[in-house]
Order: structure tokens, then sequence, then C-alpha cells
């Protein structure tokens, strides 16, 4: 069985060592620049506007990562306890992590 594991950390020096780490465990994930609803509409307060792809390329909004990793059920203690201790139990680097089980997966990767 596939399971998911969203990740999101705040984006710091130490947030791109976590991610080398896992890379260096031989995990694989999409990520992406990401920010809080809060902090998007802070920064573009009263008119209220679509962003473009511009906004993604140029990192102009970083301000946190999404990872979204897909591993087989037995990997995935493996998967948590890297991401535990690179950011010491989320004290170190803030963010959180889920993970659900994935009924029907098709793919070649």
């Amino acid at each position: 069985m596939k399971v998911e594991l969203t990740l999101v950390l705040k984006t710091t020096e130490r947030a791109y060592e976590t991610l080398e780490a896992l890379k260096a465990a031989g995990f694989n994930a999409t990520v992406m620049s990401s920010e809080s609803l809060r902090h998007a509409l802070d920064y573009y307060p009263g008119e209220h506007t679509f962003i473009s792809l511009r906004h993604i390329e140029e990192k102009e909004m970083l301000e946190s990562v999404l990872c979204l990793f897909l591993v087989d059920d037995n990997r995935l203690d493996d998967l948590k306890n890297v991401i535990r201790e690179y950011t010491n139990n989320f004290t170190d680097i803030k963010g959180f992590m889920y993970s659900r089980g994935i009924d029907d997966y098709e793919g070649s990767i």
C-alpha cells in the first residue's frame, strides 16, 4: 500500500538541510514554495488579485516549503524519523506533517 506524507516546513537554511537529508536517505518528493493564507492577505492589503506563476518562479512569496512524499507504507516510519531528527521534533524548524493511506495508485514513479 502507498502512503502520502505531507510536510510543511518554515523556510530557513535548516529546512533545506532537512530536504538534503531526506534525499540522502533515499526519499523523493514534490517540493513547492508556499505561504499561509494569513501572510498572503497581509502581503496584499486592500484589493486582492490573483497570483501569477511569476510569483512562484521568482520566489517573491516564499514563506514555507510544502513537500508531498509518496512512499510504501513500510518506509513511512523511516521517513518520519528523518523529519523528526532534522527538525528536532518541530522545535528547531517549525512546521507539521501528516500522512494518509492511498487505496488507489497508478503510475510509473
